[in-house]
C-alpha cells in the first residue's frame, strides 16, 4: 500500500517529531527522492521531499493505522490545523529500466510497466525479479507473459543507432537514457495512467524526474537505488532485457 500526503507546506518537523516519539528509526542517507526518511520495525517505510510524504506500508490496516496516528501532526492547508486532507492511495505503480547500456554490441532499451499494487503477487509467482538473476530462456518467456498481461511501454535504440543517439544529447549517456525513460513513462501514462514511477536509479541528479516533470508534474518519480527489489522495475527490467537480446514477445 502506498498513500501520498501532498501539502503546500513544507514544515514537517511535528511529524518528524511524532515519528521519533512512536519508535520510527531515521534512516541516513534517505533513498531517493526522499529529502528525509525513517522506518518503522513493522515494515512501514515514510519518506518525505517539497511538500509531499510518500508513506509506503505492507498492507492497508497499517496504513490506516499510520494515518490515524499521524496526520494530526501533518500541517494543513485549511484553516483549521487538523493536519489537512487524507492521502491519495496509489494503485497502479510504474516501474522503468534500461537494458543494454553498457554493451556497445547490441541495442539499447529502455522500457516501462504498469503494474496494479494488488496484482503484484502474480507477477511475483509468475517469477519476475531482477532480470540479472534469469536465464535467457526464463527472460523470454516471463517477457512475453508480461507484455501480454501488463501495460507496457519500449522505447529502443538499435545497435547501429546509438552513435547517433549519443551525438544528439551532446555525447551524455545520462541525458540519452534519461530521454528515455521520460518517453517511456509519458507513453505508458497515455494507456494506463500511475500515481508513482520507480526507476532504478543509474545518475544521482534526478533526471528522469526533470525530464517527466515538465508534461506529467503530478508523477511522483522515484528514482530509487536497487530499483528492481520493486516488482514494477522488476517487470520492466525483463522486458527490456528480452528486447535487448532480441527475444520475441
Amino acid at each position: 500500500m502506498v498513500c501520498v500526503y501532498r501539502r503546500v507546506s513544507t514544515r514537517m518537523d511535528p511529524l518528524r517529531e511524532l515519528l521519533e516519539r512512536h519508535d520510527f528509526h531515521a534512516v541516513s542517507p534517505p533513498d531517493a527522492l526522499g529529502e528525509w526518511e525513517y522506518r518503522h520495525d513493522d515494515g512501514v517505510r515514510v519518506r518525505g521531499a517539497a511538500g509531499l510524504v510518500l508513506v509506503e506500508a505492507a498492507d492497508e490496516r497499517l496504513a490506516d493505522d499510520f494515518d490515524a496516528r499521524h496526520r494530526v501532526a501533518f500541517p494543513s492547508d485549511r484553516e483549521i490545523p487538523d493536519g489537512g486532507d487524507a492521502p491519495e492511495r496509489v494503485a497502479v505503480i510504474a516501474g522503468s529500466d534500461e537494458s543494454g547500456k553498457g554493451e556497445r554490441e547490441r541495442a539499447l532499451a529502455v522500457v516501462a510497466v504498469a503494474v496494479p499494487l494488488a496484482g503484484e503477487h502474480e507477477l511475483l509467482a509468475r517469477g519476475v525479479r531482477d532480470s540479472k538473476m534469469c536465464t535467457q530462456a526464463e527472460i523470454g518467456s516471463i517477457a512475453r507473459w508480461i507484455t501480454a498481461h501488463c501495460a507496457h511501454a519500449v522505447e529502443v535504440v538499435a545497435r547501429e543507432g546509438r552513435e547517433a543517439a549519443l551525438k544528439a544529447h551532446g555525447g551524455n549517456e545520462t541525458r540519452l537514457l534519461a530521454a528515455m525513460h521520460a518517453r517511456a513513462l509519458a507513453s505508458l501514462h497515455g494507456t494506463r495512467a500511475f500515481g508513482v514511477a520507480r526507476v532504478d536509479r543509474f545518475a544521482p541528479n534526478r533526471p528522469v524526474a526533470a525530464a517527466l516533470g515538465g508534461s506529467h508534474p503530478a508523477v511522483i518519480v522515484d528514482e530509487c537505488s536497487r530499483g528492481e527489489r520493486h516488482v514494477a522495475c522488476a517487470a520492466a527490467s525483463i522486458v527490456a532485457r528480452a528486447a535487448v537480446l532480441g527475444a520475441r514477445v
